[in-house]
C-alpha cells in the first residue's frame, strides 16, 4: 500500500493566522504540532517514508520539506500551477505506476483532525483489501453527528459483498461491517435538507478521503478526462528519466482543473463508501475549534492567555498573546501579530470572502 498526502491548499478561511507564505497544514491549530505533521505522523503507522507521497505547489515545497525532511524529494510531486484533485491523484497514481505497481493507494489531506487513529488504521486496512480485490474507487463516509451544512454528503445504494483472497465471500468492514455502492453525491445542503438526510439515513458527510488501485483511477481518468491523459502520459514518462522538469511544466498546465469529486466519482459507476466513525473533522474554519477543542467554564475555547468577564461561548485564538474580553459571546477573534479578525460564530466560513475583497482591491500585502 502507499499513502498520498494532499498538502497544496491555501486554508484561506483560517486567515488571518493562515497566509500564502505558510498556510494552514503548516500551522499547529490544535496544539498537538503543524496539521501536516499531525497526518504524516498517524500515517506513518501504516506504511513508511519511501511508502508515502506528498502532494504540494511549487511555492510551498521547501516549507514541506522542512516540516518532512524523512520522506525523500523523489516522492513530492510539487504543482507548477493549481488544477485542483483530480489532476494531483492522477499524477500520484502515474508516479506509483512508473515505479512497477498497481499496489492500492490511499489519499487523505493534510490538515483533517481524525482522533480515532486505532479505527482509522483498521478501516484503511481493509479499504485496502476491498481496493485490491475488486475494481472499485474507495471512499470513506463519516457518520454524521448532525446535520452538518459546510460537507457534502454521500447517498450509500445497496450493501456490497466481496470475495476474499481465501475464497468464499464475505462482508467489508466499515464502521457498521458494511461497504456500501454509491447512490450519488450530494453537494453542501442547507439545514433543512441536511436533518432530512439524517433522519432518512443512509447519507454520510464525504470525508475527501480515498482509496484505489492506480490502473482503477486511471482508466477513470482516460473514460472521464480524456483531454489530461495525453498530458499524463507525458508526465509519466518523465518520471523514468531523472532531469530536468520542463516537460511536467508544460504539461501540467494543460491538465484539466477539476476536483476529483466533480471529474470522476460523481461519473463513475464503480464507487462504493465504507462508513467510518473516526472523531473526524476536516477543521475547514474557525468554527471547527468549537467541535475540537474543549471549552472553559464559560463555553470560550481558546489559544493563549485570555481574560474574560461576562464572556461566553466565544472562540479567541492569539496564541502567542494575550486577549482580554467583556461581555461578548459566540464570537470569533483571532489575533495574528498587527491584524485582528473578528466574526459571529457560525461565520467563519465567510472569512475567504475577506480575502478574495482584498485581493481584489489590490491589496495584497496582509495575504
Amino acid at each position: 500500500m502507499y499513502v498520498v498526502i494532499l498538502a497544496g491548499g491555501k486554508g484561506k478561511r483560517f486567515w488571518p493566522y493562515s497566509r500564502s507564505g505558510k498556510p494552514k497544514q503548516f500551522l499547529d491549530i490544535t496544539g498537538a504540532g503543524s496539521m501536516l505533521s499531525v497526518t504524516y505522523n498517524r500515517l506513518r503507522s501504516l506504511v513508511g517514508p519511501d511508502k508515502m507521497l506528498l502532494l504540494t505547489v511549487r511555492d510551498q515545497f521547501e516549507l514541506v520539506k522542512k516540516e518532512l525532511p524523512e520522506i525523500p524529494l523523489d516522492n513530492i510531486f510539487a504543482e507548477p500551477v493549481g488544477r485542483n484533485t483530480a489532476p494531483s491523484i492522477a499524477v500520484a497514481a502515474a508516479m506509483i505506476r512508473s515505479r512497477g505497481s498497481d499496489e492500492p493507494f490511499l489519499c487523505c489531506p493534510a490538515d483533517h483532525v481524525v482522533q480515532d487513529t486505532q479505527e482509522f488504521n483498521r478501516v484503511v486496512r481493509s479499504a485496502a483489501e476491498v481496493a485490491r480485490e475488486r475494481e472499485v474507487l474507495v471512499t470513506f463516509g463519516i457518520t454524521p453527528g448532525y446535520p452538518a451544512t459546510g460537507y457534502g454528503y454521500i447517498e450509500a445504494g445497496a450493501k456490497v459483498e466481496f470475495p476474499s483472497s481465501a475464497g468464499g465471500k464475505r462482508k467489508a468492514a466499515g464502521e457498521a461491517g458494511f461497504l456500501f455502492a454509491v447512490e450519488r453525491f450530494c453537494e453542501k445542503p442547507d439545514r433543512e435538507k441536511a436533518a432530512a438526510y439524517i433522519r432518512r439515513g443512509g447519507f454520510y458527510w464525504n470525508s475527501g478521503i480515498f482509496m484505489w488501485r492506480p490502473s482503477v483511477f486511471l482508466e477513470a481518468w482516460s473514460k472521464f478526462l480524456p483531454a489530461g491523459q495525453g498530458p499524463l502520459e507525458s508526465i509519466e514518462k518523465s518520471f523514468m528519466v531523472p532531469g530536468p522538469t520542463q516537460v511536467i511544466d508544460r504539461e501540467y498546465a494543460n491538465m484539466p482543473a477539476i476536483s476529483v469529486d466533480y471529474g470522476i466519482l460523481e461519473k463513475a459507476g464503480n464507487v462504493v463508501v465504507i462508513p467510518v466513525n473516526l472523531g473526524w473533522n476536516d477543521v475547514g474554519s474557525w468554527d471547527a475549534l468549537g467541535d475540537i477543542l474543549a471549552p472553559d467554564a464559560a463555553g470560550n475555547i481558546s489559544a493563549g492567555k485570555v481574560e474574560a468577564i461576562e464572556s461566553s461561548g466565544n472562540i479567541i485564538f492569539n496564541p502567542r498573546g494575550t486577549t482580554a474580553v467583556v461581555g461578548i459571546d459566540n464570537l470569533i477573534v483571532v489575533v495574528d501579530g498587527e491584524v485582528v479578525m473578528i466574526c459571529k460564530r457560525g461565520d467563519s466560513q465567510r472569512v475567504k470572502e475577506l480575502l478574495d475583497a482584498m485581493e481584489a482591491g489590490g491589496d495584497k500585502s496582509l495575504l
